[in-house]
């Protein structure tokens, strides 16, 4: 029986909040601009940046709005993806307010706060799930288009360096940024036309800490303003300043495919990957170390090979009884509700009591999760982005997605701690065969993490599930844990060496 690619296409949309940081930097200083976007060569979307004067008790402000729109294949469907940004802000820069607004199945998540004291009380809401997080603030911190804002104030001269705090909102911190100018050279921007402009190299770190998947290559011209912009994620985003008309015209006949694109080749075969019970992969990660973004867990283990950027990772089936036992307890967010994982939901909690009525063991009552949710998500559907588990309880639609936030929502409203696992699965379709971007579970369970997946009904996950990250989607920053996919996508390779 051929796999079915149930991997999150939405996650690889929940990717992009990585590229969004560069996508923000677009036009902050003008009163109105327009950027066309690139992934991979292909056309996927705009950016458009607007700024306007207003009031509040007799001082003068700036607002700035910045609308994003993206529209990509996923195998055979559409997806269309919004996200608004705004800030309230002094005419020096310093952010007073910030609201963001992000489409999110059939409802928005929306993250908003305001600058008191120093600091910044964000608060997400979505789902019927509030949660609030304060972050320190100081007077330096400007919002996500930073980098354009401080060119376009003052413009770099080559060999230039310059220093920022930028506020990064899918991590909900404040991170540094490094401006390094280097020299005027011959760009081609999107008419087609070479022009003369100064390349500034941006590299991002957070606590002390590299965060490659926001370094970026701007180029600018005598003014300030960022002509083209260039990231090395997801098969390379490139964006133009340009016209309205260009930035929203339809996208040409070379569209970018969340599936097909992203699927990782492998020269051997992986024959019933749904019996293996361990293998051993030769990892390559392009310009980074695999153990860096690959974890190691009770499931995988990853050693070094020659090659810094070689490794060798094992992944084992594992039991609710395999391995050594942990804590007692595990962190509260693994049981509590937010605005995707909504086991506070009367649909999703009524469902769960009833699936596993009559039942103590909390590993009996996740297998039954488990089999409900794979036996009763049907529509399987692409155009919709991520899902909460309340719109999926009550329309039961989606891929793994769905699957994964719905399953750790009903487990959690049964008592069992539960969280979602982003990584790659093994798939042999006829017009596609590697390793494709997934999403599953972990429960918590005789003091273990044990891994489960609803969209394959497995309570024994094989060991063609690579694991990339878990997260509880707990917090204003719930898709923080999406990032190791912007990393390796388009980077990695993963050769099959040794299978039982």
């Amino acid at each position: 029986m051929l796999r079915r690619p149930l991997w999150p296409r939405r996650t690889r949309t929940r990717s992009l909040p990585a590229i969004l940081v560069l996508l923000w930097c677009a036009g902050a200083s003008a009163q109105e601009s327009w950027d066309a976007i690139y992934l991979a060569g292909a056309k996927i979307g705009f950016v458009h940046t607007w700024v306007e004067k207003v009031q509040n008790r007799g001082r003068d402000y700036l607002r700035v709005r910045i609308d994003i729109e993206m529209h990509v294949k996923r195998r055979d469907d559409q997806s269309d993806m919004r996200l608004m940004y705004g800030t309230i802000e002094t005419h020096e820069g310093q952010v007073l307010r910030l609201d963001t607004r992000t489409q999110t199945g059939g409802q928005d998540l929306r993250a908003h706060g305001d600058v008191i004291g120093g600091r910044m009380k964000l608060t997400l809401e979505g789902g019927g799930q509030p949660q609030t997080q304060t972050i320190p603030w100081g007077p330096e911190v400007r919002g996500p288009y930073a980098p354009e804002q401080s060119m376009a104030r003052k413009p770099m001269k080559e060999k230039e360096k310059r220093t920022l705090k930028m506020y990064v909102p899918e991590l909900n911190k404040v991170c540094t940024v490094e401006l390094q100018a280097r020299t005027v050279e011959p760009v081609l921007l999107g008419d087609g036309a070479s022009h003369n402009l100064l390349r500034v190299d941006q590299t991002t770190a957070v606590d002390g800490q590299p965060r490659p998947e926001y370094d970026a290559r701007v180029w600018v011209d005598e003014a300030g303003q960022v002509l083209k912009s260039e990231q090395d994620v997801m098969g390379g985003v490139v964006m133009y300043r340009t016209t309205k008309e260009a930035a929203t015209s339809p996208a040409g006949p070379v569209q970018f495919n969340l599936v097909l694109d992203t699927v990782v080749k492998v020269e051997r075969r992986i024959p019933n990957p749904e019996q293996t019970r361990s293998v051993k992969y030769r990892i390559t990660l392009n310009g980074s170390e695999p153990a860096r973004v690959i974890p190691t867990d009770a499931r995988q283990s990853i050693q070094a090979e020659g090659s810094p950027s070689s490794a060798i990772l094992e992944v084992k089936r594992m039991g609710p009884l395999d391995g050594p036992p942990g804590a007692d307890e595990v962190d509260p967010q693994y049981l509590g509700s937010n605005p995707l994982v909504t086991s506070d939901d009367a649909v999703v909690r009524g469902r769960a009591r009833t699936v596993t009525r009559g039942v103590e063991d909390p590993w009996e009552k996740a297998t039954r999760i488990n089999q409900w949710v794979f036996q009763n998500i049907r529509g399987k559907n692409f155009k919709v982005a991520f899902a909460p588990a309340n719109d999926v309880i009550r329309n039961l639609n989606g891929d793994c997605t769905e699957h994964a936030v719905l399953a750790a929502a009903m487990c959690r409203a049964v008592g069992v701690p539960a969280r979602v696992v982003i990584g790659l699965i093994y798939v042999n379709e006829k017009d596609l065969e590697g390793f494709g971007y997934h999403m599953w579970n972990e429960v918590y369970v005789n003091k273990r993490w044990v891994a489960i997946d609803p969209s394959w009904n497995q309570t024994e996950v094989d060991a063609v599930h690579i694991k990339l990250a878990d997260t509880s989607l707990h917090g204003v920053s719930p898709f923080e844990a999406f990032l190791p996919l912007v990393r390796v996508m388009g980077k990695l390779s993963i050769d099959p060496i040794e299978l039982r």
